[in-house]
């Protein structure tokens, strides 16, 4: 995905064109038109009521190599004055390759960095010694396919290229992608289903990646459509791939899934509808790369906070059983009462700790990490004091003095070790029992409990 700039004509379906450029960067799309996109009023030159903001639901333009483009959602001044003559719109979405007449889509599709390599996409091409030649292998591979409700979700990669008489070049693509029996806005295609496979592989391959190429499928039709839109980055993509050894931080691939893919996929989807939360926390710090340590300290450990909560069933939320705490309630009122405290005193006190049975927060960590198996068990035998270093840790940056308890180093590697332990648990919930033994294995979570376990 690149930045770029296209000259041409735009209008309005049903209106006349006008020259402009449509721009694509970090910002995202953005319409210059050099006349008047909507109509000018009357013939006096006053302009048709008064100055107003608004969207323009539909956009069609063609670029200066016949492309037509269609703009979704263009926000800017609605309104036409004649001294005016060059206007900016902020698009919410460009598709290259057709006009629509309207803005639903069946399907939307997407690369990632890694995903072929995750997914285990075969080479472009091979080497013969007799005759000395390079094969190109260009059929298409369907990796997965399975169902979430009504969506078909699959994965496939396959080779794409140009050739003239002097040369011939050709690069592999993998996409995952989802198609709906229902059209929709493309937004409610994005979030669904997009986003929750991008954190799929966030959480597999632990490092930051992006979505390279989107792509979305207009209603009715079967010629897939490249979108362009402010959350896509444009840039160059990674080249590195994402294979599982122990010196890397890859956790689960296709291949060494211990569930089949067609099983996973449909479980992952169902996994994050119940912990979205969850996993937005633990997330945030690699979709947003720069971030200071206390910012992403606190997303890692308010993610394992709202797993405890997703989960309370099983952890339990109460410090002790409702007969315990009525009786201790009755045994301190009963102390005070004893003691000839004012009664407003007394019943201050018992309106405040009936309420205050819920589990203490290192409790709740121990929950959770002990959870992992022999994960957890070997975080608590490394560093005992685990829960309270990272519950002072949490206290610091959420309610102010972080300058006075662990320094940006500590926290560093508090938050390395929590990012371990919420990937194990996640992919456990999966049915990847072994997860917790593949990060023992791997020296980067080995180096990580080390430098907390030093007190670095």
């Amino acid at each position: 995905m690149d930045n770029f700039e296209a000259y041409g004509s735009w209008w309005i379906p049903g209106g006349s064109p006008t020259t402009g450029k449509l721009h694509f960067s970090e910002k995202g799309p953005i319409l210059t038109v050099y006349g008047a996109l909507l109509s000018q009023g009357d013939p006096d030159g006053e302009p048709y009521g008064t100055t107003e903001w608004g969207t323009i639901p539909l956009i069609h333009g063609r670029d200066e190599q016949h492309c037509s483009i269609t703009l979704i959602g263009a926000f800017g001044m609605t309104s036409q004055w004649p001294e005016i003559t060059e206007q900016a719109f902020e698009v919410e979405l460009a598709v290259a390759g057709g006009h629509l007449p309207h803005a639903n889509f069946s399907g939307i599709r997407s690369d990632f960095d890694y995903l072929a390599d995750w997914v285990g996409a075969p080479p472009v091409s091979k080497r013969q010694k007799e005759p000395r030649a390079t094969l190109v292998d260009d059929k298409i591979t369907e990796h997965v396919s399975a169902a979430w409700g009504d969506v078909s979700l699959t994965i496939r990669s396959g080779v794409t290229g140009s050739s003239d008489e002097n040369r011939f070049s050709a690069r592999r693509w993998c996409a995952f992608s989802a198609e709906s029996g229902s059209p929709q806005r493309w937004s409610d295609l994005l979030e669904p289903y997009l986003r929750p496979f991008h954190d799929l592989l966030l959480l597999s391959t632990g490092r930051e990646l992006q979505m390279k190429d989107v792509e979305l499928l207009p209603e009715g039709s079967k010629e897939w459509m490249t979108a362009y839109f402010r959350t896509l980055t444009p840039g160059s993509p990674a080249e590195s791939g994402v294979s599982s050894s122990v010196r890397g931080s890859t956790l689960l691939t296709a291949e060494n899934s211990s569930v089949p893919l067609s099983e996973l996929l449909p479980r992952w989807f169902a996994l994050y509808q119940e912990c979205q939360t969850v996993i937005a926390l633990l997330h945030a710090p690699l979709y947003a790369p720069f971030i200071y340590s206390a910012h992403r300290y606190a997303s890692f450990f308010q993610s394992l906070e709202a797993y405890h909560k997703v989960r309370k069933e099983n952890f339990g939320s109460r410090d002790v059983s409702r007969e315990e705490h009525k009786a201790r309630v009755e045994m301190v009122v009963s102390a005070l009462d004893a003691a000839g405290l004012p009664q407003g005193h007394v019943q201050w006190a018992r309106n405040v700790i009936q309420g205050r049975n819920d589990k203490p927060l290192k409790d709740q960590i121990v929950d959770v990490v002990s959870s992992t198996g022999k994960l957890g068990q070997r975080i608590l035998e490394t560093v005992p004091d685990f829960p309270r270093i990272i519950a002072d840790a949490r206290t610091g940056v959420s309610h102010g003095g972080a300058d006075k308890g662990s320094n940006a180093t500590q926290r560093y590697w508090c938050g390395e070790v929590l990012l371990w332990l919420m990937r194990v648990r996640l992919l456990q919930d999966l049915g990847v029992t072994d997860s917790d033994v593949r990060a023992l294995r791997n020296t980067r979570f080995q180096e990580s409990l080390k430098q907390l376990s030093s007190g670095t």
